[in-house]
């Protein structure tokens, strides 16, 4: 983070929606059992949810948040907690089925935040034979955001879908855009070494946050819209800013980078209303990008010609790979 980045995060003072942007919803929010997402949760249930879905990837985690933030907001019964593990298609359709379930029976689903992400600075295949960051804050995140899309059409009171980026997107060198196959390349360990090598240890968590900004561009312009060519669903992504959480610590940051978080970043409870903000803006934030509760330019690595055009191939791979693994999604509206 640059000198001007902490300034405006020293600035900026955040605020919640107002209850009446909230107030009987249900909010759906990944990655809920700790740090972010847990606080957002806190956030949304104090503000008035009718119902908060926490999705977690360890059910007795999930049910100790789910313990505290009802302890603390004095509301019970509100609160659920549904398992999902991003590493693995087969649970993120399996959730995906049962909020289906949910809707089916009558149940609403107003605001989907996709929190859930993972950093590490160790190379990992998952089960579905993906690295793991690449499935976990790339393919799964996508996959769940086709899935529930239709979902959020159903409620038809202006349903928020957000995803959770990260500022860092703008440090990548993501030399795989010039591959023929992007997905392919950012697979092969030969070339996960000498990214890390050339991007730095954080090179792939920042690949696959750019990743999420152009998963969310593109979910954007799949959202049907009306008559007045409103988006009926409105789409947007966000960096919650540098926060507090432990993402530093459990994955052995440089002692510098938390020295620094200790003194400059902010509180999960503080940066946590960026996501409640994000999920209740208008239609103006329909395929933007925010930052410090604002709309804000995402940087070149988004918007130049060139990268624009790697977000389109990127995605055209990314919904090849999805429709293997589900072939009913829809990516036509």
């Amino acid at each position: 983070m640059d000198i001007s980045g902490i300034i405006a995060l020293l600035r900026t003072k955040l605020t919640l929606p107002h209850p009446s942007q909230t107030k009987d919803k249900t909010v759906l929010i990944t990655g809920a059992n700790t740090g972010l997402g847990r606080e957002a949760a806190r956030h949304a249930l104090a503000l008035g949810a009718a119902t908060v879905i926490l999705g977690v990837r360890t059910l007795s985690k999930g049910e100790d948040a789910k313990a505290d933030i009802e302890s603390s907001t004095g509301k019970t019964g509100r609160v659920l907690v549904w398992p999902v593990d991003l590493e693995s298609f087969a649970s993120v359709k399996a959730f995906a089925d049962r909020v289906k379930e949910h809707v089916a029976g009558g149940g609403r689903l107003d605001i989907a935040i996709m929190n859930a992400g993972l950093a590490s600075m160790e190379w990992a295949v998952t089960g579905d034979g993906w690295e793991r960051q690449i499935q976990v804050n790339v393919l799964s995140t996508a996959l769940l955001c086709l899935e529930l899309l239709p979902l959020l059409l159903k409620t038809g009171d202006r349903p928020h879908l957000t995803i959770v980026a990260s500022d860092i997107h703008r440090t990548v060198k993501f030399e795989e855009r010039s591959a023929d196959h992007i997905l392919s390349a950012l697979n092969d360990h030969s070339q996960w070494e000498k990214s890390q090598t050339i991007g730095g240890a954080g090179e792939r968590y920042a690949v696959s946050k750019l990743l999420d900004i152009f998963i969310s561009t593109e979910l954007a312009r799949l959202a049907p819209r009306d008559e007045s060519g409103n988006p009926l669903v409105i789409v947007n992504s966000l960096t919650p800013g540098f926060c507090k959480s432990d993402l530093l610590t459990r994955e052995k940051a440089p002692l510098l980078l938390r020295m620094v978080q200790s003194v400059v970043a902010r509180t999960v409870e503080e940066g946590s209303k960026t996501f409640l903000h994000a999920a209740t803006q208008g239609s103006e934030t329909h395929g933007l990008w925010l930052e410090h509760q604002a709309i804000a330019d995402p940087g070149k690595n988004v918007t130049a010609p060139a990268q624009r055009a790697v977000g389109e191939k990127v995605w055209g791979e990314i919904v090849a790979v999805l429709k293997e693994v589900d072939s009913g999604i829809q990516t036509e509206y």
